[in-house]
């Protein structure tokens, strides 16, 4: 108790403060005292039209990159940001067990530096606005939050795999937690996509699943626990990014189901997080022509005025998707910005070429360069009224939080149990036709392979095995095998009684991998070798291995769940999880 109360004090004396702390008698006469600063919250009335540009724009910055926004934020020319890591998107480093627990801890540091910087130009800014700060705290086959130096989260499809909401809710209860103590303060999610499409490349266990009522009622639950812990959240990406076949980063997905069946199997999926208040929601870069055949949601006045406002009610912050994505390439600052106000956005992730922040940097200012000169034409092409709603509807979701004043975090937020008990929940014996489990006295050989970023996660599992069996030998292999790691392979199959196979598939699969993984199988039927399957990222990569007998699905190697995995083949504990999907 005394380490906590310890710790909010300091925080209190080191976290920025907005302002100047005299009472002021606009303050007193205003009401909109901030209670422990006495710092005035600007109105917006109280900003230029170019400052009110400012509060809708959202770009991203990526960590220890943020000396590239500096002026932007002095200006006032940014409402605050999404942030990211160049490592794992544009950069690939080595990570290995010896060094990966390093490497986060150098990331998060990078990360809070960031944050520390942005928030002490924001308090220099002309009306000390603070800065919304988001992040895509995801897990599965998201690893970007790890890169940033942010705990590991558990994928919603391994939370769904409980089918308990009390799971959900306690996981995203823990996020905000996380997320704040971070110094971030806003998240982009949780994702309420129908992964109705086994092969869609960019949603797969970001999803609750493929079934919309099940989606709707975990969305709801993770947005509820966010906002309830002071986080605003952004469900998305609506209308329902599940039954696409190409991904939006790099290209235009359209998704041709009738108005009807959109409604059933996707759209209904957000109208219980919108119904119970959530602050926003997040719009897609896909094409629905039952809807618009001649706009991407993003920037569909019928969907997002007609549909998201009209139909289903909401009132909240409407954000586009990040507008660098392959979706809308191509298409100049200016003409985005007129498309996204028009459409009914109210925050715009105006984000540049991420390879190239010298160009990123200058969108703000050149959004706000736009709106002003189209009032000064005959015609403006952009609603000024509609710019001053928006800000203003994010500055008072800023004031609803608390962010102009100053707020102490405990630093214990319950992070490690919760994803613990979803694992317990969560992991799932998908089948066990040979009756292999649990192996006992067994010689085992285990062959994983997954990218560097889980290399600590991979020997949680070996290690829990070895505890408990005579021996085990373990080949960790990338992602892409080589042929030294093929050799490797068979060496450690032809002394060992039972082997397991630990498959990741992520977006697509590798096909190299694939081709090792189905001639390994084959190898161990002719040896009358028993052979395990564990489907260590993406369950959809189950169906592409009917023979396998005995099969396993973690949805996202994390500490808990390959521990959990290991401890169901060893026979030490049920597997209590159920695929939230359908197999095809």
């Amino acid at each position: 108790m005394k380490k906590y109360l310890f710790l909010c004090f300091a925080f209190l004396f080191t976290a920025p403060v907005w302002g100047d702390t005299a009472l002021t008698a606009e303050c007193v006469n205003s009401g909109r005292c901030n209670a422990e600063v006495k710092t005035p919250v600007p109105t917006v009335d109280d900003l230029s039209l170019r400052e009110q540009v400012g509060q809708t724009i959202m770009p991203r910055v990526l960590i220890g990159e943020q000396k590239a926004f500096k002026q932007a934020v002095l200006n006032g020319e940014v409402t605050g940001f999404f942030i990211k890591a160049k490592e794992g998107a544009v950069t690939q480093p080595q990570i290995t067990a010896k060094n990966q627990a390093r490497f986060i801890a150098r990331q998060r540091k990078r990360l809070e530096k960031t944050i520390k910087d942005l928030n002490k130009w924001a308090s220099k800014s002309p009306h000390k606005i603070p800065l919304l700060l988001a992040v895509d705290y995801e897990g599965g086959t998201v690893t970007s939050p790890m890169f940033m130096g942010l705990k590991q989260m558990p994928s919603n499809m391994l939370l769904a795999a409980s089918g308990d909401e009390k799971v959900v809710t306690d996981m995203y209860t823990a996020q905000a937690k996380e997320i704040l103590l971070s110094g971030a303060n806003t998240a982009l999610g949780p994702v309420t996509d129908v992964n109705s499409n086994p092969l869609n490349p960019i949603i797969q266990t970001r999803s609750f699943g493929d079934n919309s009522a099940d989606v709707g009622r975990f969305s709801r639950a993770a947005s509820r626990a966010l906002e309830n812990n002071g986080v605003p959240s952004f469900i998305k990406h609506f209308p329902g990014h599940g039954d696409t076949s190409s991904d939006s980063h790099y290209e235009q997905p359209v998704t041709a189901l009738p108005a009807e069946e959109l409604w059933q199997a996707h759209i209904s999926a957000f109208q219980p997080a919108i119904t119970a208040g959530g602050t926003g929601v997040l719009s897609a870069h896909v094409v629905y022509p039952a809807l618009d055949d001649e706009n991407t949601a993003s920037f569909s006045s019928k969907i997002l005025k007609g549909l998201l406002r009209g139909k289903m009610g909401f009132k909240g912050i409407i954000a586009t998707d990040g507008l660098d994505m392959g979706a809308v390439k191509g298409v100049g600052v200016e003409e985005i910005v007129r498309r996204a106000y028009g459409a009914g956005n109210n925050l715009l992730l105006l984000s540049g070429d991420i390879r190239d922040v010298k160009t990123a940097r200058t969108y703000p200012g050149r959004a706000a360069d736009y709106v002003e000169y189209t009032q000064l034409a005959a015609e403006p092409a952009v609603s000024a009224g509609f710019v001053r709603e928006s800000a203003e509807k994010i500055l008072k979701l800023k004031e609803r939080l608390g962010l102009f004043e100053s707020r102490a975090f405990a630093t214990e937020t319950g992070f490690d149990e919760a994803a613990k008990q979803a694992a317990e929940a969560g992991v799932t014996l998908v089948r066990d036709t040979q009756n292999l489990l649990p192996l006992k006295d067994k010689k085992v050989c285990a062959l994983l392979f997954a990218d560097g970023i889980f290399s600590l996660q991979l020997r949680a599992f070996t290690d829990t095995l070895s505890n408990h069996l005579p021996q085990v030998n373990a080949v960790y292999s990338p992602r892409t095998p080589g042929k030294a790691d093929e050799q490797a392979a068979r060496a450690c199959m032809a002394g060992a009684d039972v082997t397991v196979l630990g498959t990741s598939r992520t977006s697509v699969m590798d096909q190299k991998q694939y081709a090792l993984v189905q001639d390994l199988l084959k190898q161990a039927e002719q040896n009358n070798q028993p052979a395990v399957l564990v489907s260590l990222l993406n369950p959809y990569e189950i169906a592409l291995y009917p023979q396998a007998k005995t099969v396993l699905a973690l949805y996202g190697p994390t500490a808990d769940t390959v521990r959990i995995a290991a401890e169901i083949l060893l026979g030490l504990r049920p597997a209590k999880g159920h695929l939230p999907i359908k197999l095809k």
